[in-house]
């Protein structure tokens, strides 16, 4: 079975367009975020780098006259380096698939349904990767891929203060290097969200975005009063229920594990990608035992982070007393 030139050359030109991208990433408030707000980060090379700023600079100095100002050897940035990570998602049709779709119409709207396929599964897969993957390949409860060493770790591992390397940096060694955690927090109430958002907000480089589940989102809505219950209208208008905690937009996630919030920064979120391997069409293959083709879509990248100071979680947290 020779697959057509048009159903090649339409998933060529899909994934080259972004749209894929664009429509695996805007199915949820947290994709989006991860698209939208924090945005892709393109890069090449051997790792995904992101300079990050270390300890404080000891040279300030304050003098009068002729004094004498002495330098100091200080490494005020260091590196954060992630190692990049690889997915693979078919797109599978069969001899008899493309039999019974034989127009090129009937094809066309074949292929849209197999490619959304691929699209949810693989939003759902990253999804649950960024809140449960710790690098390690531990059974953190994953249901929709197999834990391994391979995923892509995001929140699990930036919020491990005991980790000894996140990006290359040892966060047990360099506290500067460790997120704002919380546990055993206890009932929900507006000033733990507020002292851990404070926590995690510089200046003006603040927490924009706060992530938990369905059941602590719902209590939350409880606690404000209907005065208070502001919506972000960019967030809204792509689709997602929010509420508004001080500076950052609230969501809920079907993935954040039970009891647990996340206070999150766009500045300091990276999905970072490897510009050549991203959402690549790498054309359609037939195995020599089946009668059907399988067009294979190739993601290199990884989530990464800058600052882990700028990332607060608060677990063990229950509904509103």
């Amino acid at each position: 079975m020779a697959m057509d030139n048009i159903i090649g050359t339409t998933l060529e030109r899909y994934f080259t367009s972004g749209k894929a991208t664009d429509n695996i990433f805007a199915r949820t408030a947290v994709l989006d975020f991860l698209k939208r707000r924090a945005k892709l980060d393109a890069q090449g090379g051997r790792n995904a780098v992101h300079p990050v700023m270390g300890a404080r600079n000891s040279t300030f100095q304050n003098y009068s006259g002729y004094d004498t100002l002495t330098p100091a050897v200080d490494e005020i940035i260091d590196t954060a380096e992630y190692d990049w990570k690889q997915s693979a998602i078919y797109v599978p049709i069969s001899g008899l698939e493309q039999a019974k779709n034989s127009g090129d119409k009937a094809v066309i709207n074949l292929l849209k349904a197999k490619t959304m396929n691929a699209e949810t599964t693989a939003a759902e897969v990253f999804e649950e990767m960024f809140f449960l993957a710790d690098g390690a390949g531990t059974d953190n409860g994953q249901t929709t891929y197999t834990p391994s060493a391979k995923e892509w770790a995001g929140l699990k591992l930036w919020t491990n203060n005991s980790s000894t390397d996140v990006g290359g940096i040892d966060g047990t060694a360099d506290t500067w290097w460790q997120a704002s955690v919380a546990t055993s927090v206890g009932a929900l109430t507006l000033p733990v969200l507020s002292n851990k958002y404070n926590s995690v907000s510089y200046g003006t480089d603040k927490c924009d975005f706060e992530v938990t589940t369905q059941a602590l989102y719902e209590g939350y809505e409880e606690l404000l009063q209907a005065q208070q219950r502001f919506t972000d209208a960019s967030t809204a208008k792509a689709g997602f229920d929010n509420l508004l905690h001080k500076g950052g937009v609230v969501v809920w996630s079907d993935y954040c594990p039970s009891g647990e919030w996340y206070f999150l920064n766009s500045n300091h979120v990276k999905l970072s990608v490897l510009d050549s391997k991203w959402m690549k069409f790498n054309g359609f293959v037939q195995p020599y035992d089946k009668d059907a083709e399988y067009g294979l879509i190739l993601c290199y990248g990884t989530f990464a982070t800058d600052s882990r100071r700028s990332i607060g979680k608060l677990s063990g947290v229950t509904a509103p007393a």
